[in-house]
């Protein structure tokens, strides 16, 4: 953001002297910006490598660098973009991987890795990680992950209750088509409660590079899955979706779409919402199984993921078009 200011100076003898500030027409302050969150409030967690509500005052991610594992807080600058000036300053010609990626709702839901091996990438070498021009966070796909403290504060996402999500991620490798990513997810495998969305790559089950969503419950509540190359491996994407667990209609309890794309309502499981909190808190870039082991992790990166536990559907293209005005997918 450019800042332009016209400063009149007028200079007098004694009292009469003055100084005359104006400030140009098209100018406002980063304090009174209107921001995502701003104009659609609610989140349930959001986690963004910009700034999404003008009334957050932490950091963006915490950031461990690798030659002698120190770590420090990174936060935006005054336009609202993540401060790599800091944060190459701060990591130098090292890498540098997250410790902490802070929720900007309120409600301080922080995910977190303490395990440097399995901390998921954003500088390399000195430089900046990015997805088409905007800072992104590199997950691995063989053991990186940022993970929620506490079950609880996931329960909306398969219990009866409405949510939307909205995020921006790539997932997959074109060469191996036969895998299952986690974009994010509560649980995977023996849904009892849980929920996850992920890029499923499977040729071999008719999935060859969709978007998946399952939420579980008694028996499986929802699974949706996109028509085949809507979302091509190895590239960028804007998602949306929509659940509505407990909606008599099969097809509605799931909604899904990737950048401008039409919805797709694809359903046939007919379970029933789990009561009690999920089996394992939110986590980013993996899914655990029944018995706590992680799994299915991501090859690719994470930019943004915003939750409502509320219907954001009149907003969709508003939110959307914001997301994508800020990093230019489609």
């Amino acid at each position: 953001m450019r800042f332009t200011f016209v400063i009149l100076l007028f200079c007098g003898l004694g009292a009469d002297a003055q100084m005359i500030i104006k400030a140009h027409p098209n100018y406002v302050p980063f304090a009174s910006a209107n921001l995502l969150l701003d104009q659609y409030s609610g989140a349930a967690g959001a986690y963004s490598l910009r700034k999404l509500r003008t009334a957050y005052t932490g950091s963006a991610i915490r950031v461990r660098r690798s030659n002698d594992n120190t770590e420090q807080d990174i936060g935006f600058t005054s336009a609202g973009d993540l401060d790599t000036s800091s944060l190459k300053t701060f990591v130098g010609a090292n890498n540098g991987f997250l410790t902490t990626w802070y929720d900007q709702s309120g409600n301080a839901r922080n995910t977190s890795q303490a395990t440097a091996a399995n901390q998921p990438r954003i500088i390399n070498a000195g430089v900046v990680d990015r997805q088409n021009g905007k800072v992104a966070i590199v997950f691995d796909g063989s053991n990186d992950f940022l993970e929620a403290s506490t079950s609880s504060d996931w329960t909306f996402l398969h219990f009866g209750t409405v949510h939307t999500n909205f995020g921006v991620a790539r997932a997959g490798n074109v060469t191996d088509p036969e895998a299952i990513y986690i974009i994010w997810g509560t649980t995977s495998s023996v849904l009892a409660r849980g929920a996850f969305l992920g890029h499923d790559t499977r040729s071999s089950q008719s999935r060859d590079r969709v978007l998946l969503h399952t939420i579980g419950g008694t028996g499986t509540v929802c699974l949706n899955v996109q028509n085949a190359t809507t979302t091509p491996a190895n590239t960028q994407f804007l998602h949306y979706l929509l659940g509505k667990p407990d909606n008599a209609t099969l097809s509605e309890r799931s909604a899904l779409a990737t950048n401008a794309g039409a919805l797709v309502k694809i359903n046939a499981n007919n379970g029933t919402s789990a009561s009690g909190n999920p089996n394992h808190p939110l986590a980013f870039g993996m899914a655990r199984n029944a018995s706590g082991t992680a799994q299915l992790f991501l090859l690719g990166t994470i930019q943004e993921q915003i939750f409502y536990n509320s219907d954001q559907s009149a907003n969709r293209t508003q939110i959307s078009n914001n997301i994508n005005s800020y990093y230019g997918i489609y």
